[in-house]
């Protein structure tokens, strides 16, 4: 069958390996859970070597370097004083012929403006390219967080990258003024070129959509404002966009179309997680959207999702389950087709085993193998994402290890025995301001606005909002009876 066969699995999947035990050459399989030229998500299997991403990074940090790669931008990230002075001293003085005095008064003026106990600080969109990742520096080289975060960082910023592929507005819009000009201008001097190649990772359409609209909105406001939400903005995306992804992988919404965000229910930080609240009840937990069950699974879902790309071979872009069942159905399942889907049945399920037996680590009993014959693709699917399941080693469920450090900075908390999704004072205001886009709009028309990027609130967590915005006065009513109120944010 032209264009789908076992050649790109066994190819991608099986490698042969001299045997450990008996020296002999044979054909072992590679664990993989992502192997084409678009990768699923920015994490890895092992959470101490590159899949963790948390609060102690910052939000800064990974703004900084999507930044420079947006900006194709040769900036060395600054860690210090001490990593700029030199610089500037030679630039101000050839540049600018200023006297010793006045370069010194420069210096210290830039110290004071940029540094803060030691750290660095934003105070322009262009600085942006100095925004060093956190840990990275010669002075952590050391520490055990470097193992821990040297590849989580740049994941996701690879990650906001991807799901800033539509984006068409550019960040050099905003004028410079003659202090970040001149900052500019002598640290780019001695700067080198990164030409890293960035990982592409799978982001739903709708994403890209919605993030391009709401990146060229954000660039529109002033410099402060920009500062300060750009990299709450990227935070909020990459982990909307991961959890949209990985509902979408759990079988329960095979059959929902991916035009569209699946709602999850959220509620404010702020308030109680009793046994009553929707955001227990329909939120992270709920069998369609993160139940252990599936969280502790997820990676034999992305093994399985990343096998049945594989078989596709003409295509580059990866493919959702969704996708994929739409295509069997328009094809026919002949005898090629037939034996491709049962080798690879066959040949992942003897190896993986072999692999399983072969690792000392292993101490649970292995299930009993299951028939390999099968009489359609969804019986195919089916086989082969049990076989993922049932033979996932027992430690990988550490990947989701990497998912409660992403979500656990700002938007997922653990509350006693209730896992909820939660919105901040600070999430909440900018979510407002970023769905109403400057406008004047209904509170009616605002939750349907959060609801259009899979936020849901119950009834009580609504009243809260309201009651939190007229706190502020930023509540509007047009009648006693409190029917007709009006929002608008102006961050």
């Amino acid at each position: 069958m032209i264009g789908f066969s076992d050649s790109k699995f066994l190819k991608e999947y099986i490698k042969p390996q001299k045997d450990k035990k008996t020296g002999l050459i044979k054909d072992k399989l590679e664990d993989n859970f992502q192997t084409g030229k678009q990768k699923l998500l920015p994490f890895t299997l092992n959470p101490t070597s590159g899949c963790v991403y948390d609060g102690t990074c910052g939000l800064n940090g990974v703004a900084g370097e999507f930044y420079r790669i947006k900006t194709q931008s040769t900036a060395t990230p600054i860690y210090s004083p001490q990593d700029t002075e030199e610089t500037l001293r030679k630039e101000l003085e050839s540049k600018f012929n200023m006297s010793t005095d006045d370069i010194e008064r420069f210096i210290k003026v830039f110290n004071d403006v940029m540094f803060e106990n030691e750290t660095y600080n934003v105070i322009d969109l262009p600085f942006f390219a100095f925004v060093p990742m956190k840990y990275f520096d010669k002075r952590y080289k050391d520490d055990k967080r470097i193992r821990k975060y040297k590849s989580g960082q740049p994941k996701i910023a690879d990650y906001y990258v991807s799901i800033a592929e539509l984006m068409d507005v550019n960040f050099d819009m905003k004028d410079k003024d003659l202090f970040c000009t001149i900052i500019n201008g002598g640290l780019l001097k001695d700067s080198i070129s990164n030409s890293t190649e960035l990982d592409k990772y799978f982001v739903h359409f709708f994403i890209k959509q919605q993030f391009s609209k709401d990146i060229k909105w954000l660039l529109k406001q002033n410099n402060n404002v920009i500062v300060k939400y750009l990299p709450l903005m990227l935070y909020f995306y990459a982990s909307y966009s991961i959890m949209q992804t990985l509902m979408f992988m759990n079988k329960v919404n095979w059959e929902c179309t991916t035009s569209k965000p699946l709602p999850i229910t959220f509620m404010l930080s702020s308030e109680r997680a009793s046994e009553g609240q929707a955001a227990v009840k329909k939120g992270w937990a709920a069998s369609d959207h993160f139940p252990e069950t599936f969280l502790n699974k997820m990676s034999a879902y992305a093994q399985t999702l990343d096998i049945l790309n594989s078989m596709f071979e003409e295509e580059d872009e990866l493919m959702t389950f969704q996708e994929i069942r739409k295509r069997f159905s328009k094809m026919n399942f002949d005898k090629e087709a037939k034996a491709a889907c049962e080798n690879v049945l066959e040949r992942y399920q003897t190896l993986k085993r072999e692999l399983l037996n072969d690792r000392n680590t292993e101490t649970s009993m292995l299930p009993e193998p299951i028939t390999t014959e099968v009489e359609n693709y969804c019986d195919f699917i089916n086989k082969l994402l049990k076989l993922c399941i049932e033979l996932q080693s027992k430690d990988y469920p550490r990947m989701k290890v990497a998912l409660y450090s992403l979500l656990g900075i700002k938007l997922y908390e653990k509350r006693r025995e209730h896992s909820v999704l939660t919105l901040d004072e600070d999430m909440l205001l900018f979510l407002i301001a970023m769905m109403a886009k400057d406008e004047r709009i209904r509170m009616e028309e605002l939750f349907k606005r959060f609801h259009d990027y899979g936020i849901d609130f119950s009834f009580q967590t609504k009243n809260a909002i309201s009651d939190y915005l007229m706190k502020l006065n930023l509540l509007e009513r047009k009648s006693d009876s409190g029917e007709a109120q009006y929002v608008r944010i102006v961050l």
